[in-house]
């Protein structure tokens, strides 16, 4: 027998899909009553009092009155009667979906809106007759029904609009007050190319609300008239859509996904942050958050972001927010060039760009408040969404976060968990082997995915479970679901192949966050093919992640039980296994240092890759970019590793490698941390050629970041090493580095000097160095005020750049066209100064060198004013503006002044 209650429209009971009779009058608005407040002990009084719309019998008659109206209500309904009688009044029973009004809210608490509006037939409770049920109750559910109306718009507006038009303007007018359909109008029509009659709404509403209530339109209309005047559309944007697949086998966790529901419902319009999805490690925090993401994705149509902070990994430290701050603004379109490498700056461009659009931003395994502080967005649209180990209190207490706990499974999800991956036929024909299983897998739904996924090779549930209760942990580690799982490893690894436990176990080694199958194949000496057929057996046993791009990851507790493995390796396999491994990354880092140079760079002697080491082919300098964009996290931390196993003479070479890559994009910080590393494992081998290096490259991270006291150390630390070691070449390049301090300084003489005792040297260099000195002595004589000799030494430069180089974009060649367009500028050749300061700026976007193509820009729009363009100038200084404030240099007050004064004449 299936019973249904309907008061979203004409109030209806059906009996195995039959209508069922309500007697009319006071019958049907003693039943509608109870309905709306199902389950709950609606008070005689109040019943009376609605049943007889504020006019009640005599109070001695009232209460029997009120039995007799229950008595044929009951007798009405037959075996469809819900009505209950307690000692404070009477309660409809009714269980889960038997009632549309029950059921609209579930639906709607799970973002389901349309549904959730699809169960409305019609004016709520519209054939029962009683003011002051639709006086007071009514109105509520006719609030519900809007609301969700609303947000099934706001979803729909994401998709094709035009067909909106028509329904909003129907809206608008049946509700002329509520502000929301008339945003909602204005973005359809704005969205379909039709902007003049998006702005007439906007000036519609206002008016109505300034006539009717004496207001003026709130933040949604005001939002939405922004984005009307900005032109843009989601479409024009770039929509990012980053979060990982949901999990295919998703069961369970109904309870705290209609938790975070409520969380975003209870505050529309303003950004949410649902700090504690907390837990232990593997119990579902990843997979839930991305689960409900997906579900409420639509109503985010300017995009998702995510990110794993890596807040608890125990082997390197956890990801730093302006990195992953970096990320995100690439993946919203702002260029390499345009991203500021001030960290403060950065945070304000971010919570600049994602302030008009409406984003959902994944913030998984947080570490800690501080880690996601800086990540918190700006706008009234975006919700951010957060998965930790940690509660997160300081989010809680000063942000307005909401926790959403999260515990292990009970048996009954473990069980329902165990059916959806192998089949509910398969667990009911062994309930005995389940129980053991789900018991022996702690509730952690990690572990319970492993079993799972040993089950689907066939065997018999009574089998594994024995297998797995076989494995015995620490008498004092049983109460521990993090030890218990590492049972559950272990035996999952017996039911793999050797080679693939074998491959799972030297991955131990490498210290992620995320690995490439050249990277396992360099660790197992595998051929790269066969490496793949392996990493996938591992992912089909979910002992491995695919996380796209060609990569794979492993959740913090494998990767934990992966290093306890690979520390019990014998000494011998375990170097082996790590030399391979730093010859990947080492010497693939060489080549893409070589291309950012433009040039090979000198290295002493260095051994070739061991036998089993891949080495990645980079064609050209974009493949170079896109390796180190990939694997630049990685390659820090292998620096790491390569100093705790004592291979300092890689350590220093890789270190240095990486010093192109992380200046040119403004990662100063990383850079100086990175290369103190190689510093310090140079000094410990006591390698005067690596000193000098590591001495040469910090000094360029202080200039970079316009500490030329700290660069001038460097500078000479580096400069005794080379004398030491007789390079002429080194000491050489060291020397324009100390003429470019002094230059900066305001020391021109002292630079010039520098420089004129260095040139004795020169017919000792390489043809490279003769021409870089000869440029950098070019440019000490212009500045002295010798432009004519200055002019001679810096067109021989050029000369051989050109003829080495090709046009080939490198920092030599943009150097000594910045200088030849000053010396041309200075003696009134105007037009040869605009052209070769075109020249140089052209190349630095090339080569990704933001700030110097600050300086660059700068010095174009002083050719530019010369030569009477001042447009061209005006442009130039508001492009290097804007780079400067991004990067809040100090130089940007000067660039505003020059740019005032254009803009004023």
């Amino acid at each position: 027998m299936i019973v249904q209650y309907r008061v979203l429209g004409p109030l209806e009971v059906l009996l195995d899909g039959e209508p069922v009779p309500v007697p009319a009058g006071r019958g049907r608005v003693l039943l509608a009553t109870l309905l709306l407040r199902a389950n709950e002990i609606v008070p005689v009084p109040e019943l009376v009092d609605r049943v007889w719309d504020g006019r009640p019998p005599a109070p001695d008659r009232a209460h029997k009155t009120l039995q007799m109206v229950v008595t044929r209500l009951r007798q009405s309904l037959g075996e469809a009667n819900c009505v209950r009688t307690s000692s404070r009044g009477y309660t409809a029973e009714v269980g889960p979906g038997q009632l549309d009004l029950a059921e609209f809210r579930r639906l709607t608490a799970r973002g389901e809106h349309r549904a959730a509006l699809a169960l409305w037939r019609g004016p709520v409770l519209g054939d029962v007759t009683s003011e002051s049920l639709h006086r007071e109750d009514v109105p509520e559910l006719v609030e519900e029904q809007l609301t969700a109306l609303e947000r099934r718009i706001d979803e729909d507006l994401a998709g094709a609009t035009d067909v909106l038009v028509p329904e909003l303007r129907s809206l608008t007018e049946q509700h002329p007050l509520r502000e929301a359909f008339w945003a909602q109008l204005m973005l359809a029509l704005h969205r379909t190319g039709r902007q003049a009659e998006a702005l007439a709404a906007y000036q519609t509403a206002r008016r109505r609300l300034a006539d009717e209530l004496g207001t003026e339109p709130g933040a949604r209309l005001r939002e939405a008239q922004d984005e009307v005047l900005s032109g843009e559309t989601p479409g024009s944007r770039v929509v990012p859509r980053q979060l990982p697949p949901a999990h295919p086998h998703f069961v369970g966790r109904e309870a705290e996904l209609a938790r975070l529901t409520e969380v975003v419902a209870a505050r529309p319009g303003e950004p949410v942050l649902i700090s504690a999805i907390n837990g232990i490690g593997g119990v579902g925090k990843t997979v839930l958050a991305v689960q409900w993401a997906h579900q409420v994705a639509h109503r985010f149509p300017d995009g998702q972001l995510h990110v794993d902070l890596r807040g608890f990994d125990t082997r390197a430290e956890p990801l730093d927010p302006h990195a992953a701050i970096r990320v995100f603004l690439q993946a919203m379109g702002v260029g390499e060039d345009d991203l500021p490498s001030s960290g403060d700056a950065l945070v304000a461009l971010y919570r600049s760009v994602l302030a008009g659009r409406r984003v959902l931003v994944l913030l998984d395994n947080a570490r800690d408040a501080d880690q996601v502080r800086p990540l918190l967005p700006g706008g009234t649209g975006n919700l951010v969404l957060i998965t930790s180990r940690d509660h997160l209190s300081g989010l809680v207490d000063r942000a307005g976060a909401r926790p959403v706990a999260l515990d292990v499974m009970d048996d009954q999800a473990a069980v329902a968990l165990l059916a959806g991956r192998i089949g509910a036929e398969r667990t009911a024909a062994e309930p005995d082997a389940v129980a053991r299983l789900v018991e022996r897998c702690a509730g952690l739904p990690l572990a319970l995915g492993i079993v799972a996924a040993r089950a689907a090779y066939g065997d018999r549930l009574t089998v594994l479970a024995e297998e797995l209760e076989r494995e015995r942990l620490d008498a004092l580690d049983v109460d521990d679901p993090t030890t218990a799982v590492r049972a559950v490893f272990s035996w999952s690894l017996r039911s793999v192949s050797g080679e693939a436990a074998t491959m799972f176990t030297v991955l131990g080694l490498h210290p992620g966050p995320d690995f490439t199958v050249e990277a396992a194949a360099s660790l197992a000496a595998s051929p790269v093919a066969r490496a793949g057929t392996v990493i996938a057996e591992l992912v089909a046993g979910s002992l491995l992640t695919e996380v796209g791009g060609g990569r794979y990851s492993r959740h913090d507790l494998l990767r934990d039980y992966a290093a306890e493995r690979a520390a019990e390796l014998p000494a011998a396999q375990r170097s082996a296994a790590l030399g391979r491994m730093f010859d990947h990354y080492l010497h693939t880092s060489l080549v893409a240092s070589d291309w950012l140079a433009a040039a090979p760079v000198d290295w002493t002697p260095l051994a070739p890759p061991a036998d089993g080491a891949e080495v990645v082919a980079l064609p050209d300098l974009a493949a170079a970019h896109s390796w180190y964009d990939r694997e630049n996290q990685v390659l820090q931390r292998v620096v790491s590793v390569m100093v705790a196993a004592n291979a300092d003479d890689l350590a220093w070479r890789l270190a240095y490698s990486l010093h192109l890559y992380l200046v040119n994009g403004g990662r100063l910080a990383e850079a100086e941390a990175v290369e103190t590393l190689g510093l310090e494992a140079a000094q410990r081998l006591d390698d005067a050629f690596a000193l000098a290096r590591l001495h040469r490259s910090l000094a360029g991270v202080h200039v970079a970041q316009r500490d030329f006291p700290k660069a001038e150390v460097q500078i000479r630390a580096a400069m005794r090493c080379e004398v030491l070691l007789g390079r002429e070449d080194g000491q050489s390049n060291l020397a324009r580095g100390l003429a470019y301090v002094y230059e900066n300084q305001g020391r021109d003489g002292d630079a010039l000097a520098v420089l004129l005792e260095t040139y004795r040297l020169v017919e000792r260099c390489s043809p490279r160095e003769q021409a870089s000195l000869r440029a950098e002595l070019g440019r000490a004589y212009h500045r002295a005020g010798d432009h004519e000799r200055g002019l001679a030494l810096c067109l021989t430069a050029d000369e051989w750049f050109r003829e080495e180089y090709r046009d080939l974009p490198t920092s030599p060649m943009t150097g000594v066209r910045q200088t030849i367009a000053d010396i041309y500028l200075k003696l009134g050749r105007v037009e040869e100064a605009v052209r070769h300061h075109t020249d140089a700026v052209g190349m630095m976007r090339v080569m990704r060198e933001t700030l110097d193509l600050a300086d660059a820009l700068t010095e174009l729009a002083g050719a530019h004013t010369a030569a009477g363009d001042r447009s061209s100038a005006r442009e130039a200084l508001a492009e290097a503006l804007d780079i400067f404030e991004r990067l809040e240099d100090k130089r940007a007050a000067e660039v505003r002044e020059l740019l005032i004064s254009l803009t004023n004449v």
